[in-house]
Parts: C-alpha cells; structure tokens; sequence
C-alpha cells in the first residue's frame, strides 16, 4: 500500500464522521438501525418516519416513548391491505423483555398524511408499550376493547379497534407536518 492510500483511508472516516456530526439534526439522526424501536426496512417509509421526527414535536414524542419501552414496532408499506384501511397494527409476539408489533401502512403520494398515517399507529404502538398485560392478539383486543372502540364494520369477520388517542395523534401531525410545509 502507498502512502497516498495509507493517507485515503484515513482521511475518508475522519470525513464520513465529520460529516454525519454536522447534519445531525434530530433524534432520527441518532438511531441506530439495530437498536431503534421503530424498524423499516422500505427506504421511503424510513425517509418518512425520520421527516416525521424531524418535523413533528407529536411524532418524535411517540418515537421516544417507544425508545424507552420494551416494544419494537416494524413498519412496512401496505401494497394489498384492504380498501379504505389507511393503516393497520397487528401484535406479532412476544419474548424476553420485548413485544413485537407490524404496522402496515398504505402508499399515498402526499408525504404529510402518510407521516400522519404511521404516526396513529405508533400512538397504537405506544398504548401497547403503556399495558405491560398485552402479551398476544387477544390481550390486546381486551385492552383496546376498554381504551377504545370497536371499528369492526371496517373489515367483516376481522376484529378492529380504534381510540380516540391515536385519532387525535394522527390529526396533529397532519397539522404539524403541514405548517412545517411538508405535502
């Protein structure tokens, strides 16, 4: 190896490092992949959760929480989710110290109602984080059976919920993400 690459490898760490600390924004700027809460693994959706935090004192906040929680929340884009369901959470499991939730969201080109989208169901995600008893499906169907209300009609044959909680979530961001001129 030369000098001049020895010199290359490194100056390219020393500038890479340099340049992350700079643009560090945010919360999103600090999480690690492996150890956030909040997991995608679709590059658009992961733009958007970090637009969310960024932009939305709200959204960062339900992100927090969760950080502080034993619930890891995996967000994945909706391609066939039925009609009319913007959104959805789904209890996969639980192990050692952790508890396992799906949100699946629907694409919409307009960036603030899909941030708006994700963030009501991390407020779903962060009811979850706040009733240690929900271990499975059912558990949290009690729990959200005595928090909210049933949104069966929605899907036959399917049991849905909905709280007023994450409604009310979901419609500030909308409006946080909105004024910060986000669309």
């Amino acid at each position: 190896m030369t000098r001049t690459q020895t010199l290359s490898l490194l100056i390219v760490p020393v500038v890479v490092l340099f340049a992350t600390s700079l643009r560090a924004e945010s919360l999103a700027d600090y999480l690690k992949p492996r150890d956030a809460h909040v997991r995608t693994t679709n590059a658009r959706l992961a733009e958007l959760i970090h637009d969310g935090v960024r932009l939305s004192s709200t959204f960062q906040t339900l992100v927090e929480r969760l950080s502080h929680s034993d619930v890891i929340v995996y967000v994945d884009p909706d391609a066939y989710g039925p009609e009319g369901l913007d959104g959805r959470l789904t209890f996969v499991g639980a192990g050692p110290g952790a508890r396992y939730v799906r949100v699946r969201v629907a694409h919409y080109p307009d960036a603030a109602r899909q941030i708006a989208i994700i963030g009501h169901e991390l407020r779903h995600a962060v009811e979850i984080a706040d009733a240690p008893a929900v271990v499975d499906e059912a558990s949290l169907g009690r729990e959200f059976a005595r928090i909210g209300f049933s949104n069966s009609g929605l899907l036959p044959g399917v049991q849905s919920f909905e709280t007023p909680a994450a409604l009310k979530a979901g419609n500030r961001i909308y409006r946080e993400i909105t004024t910060a001129g986000i669309r």
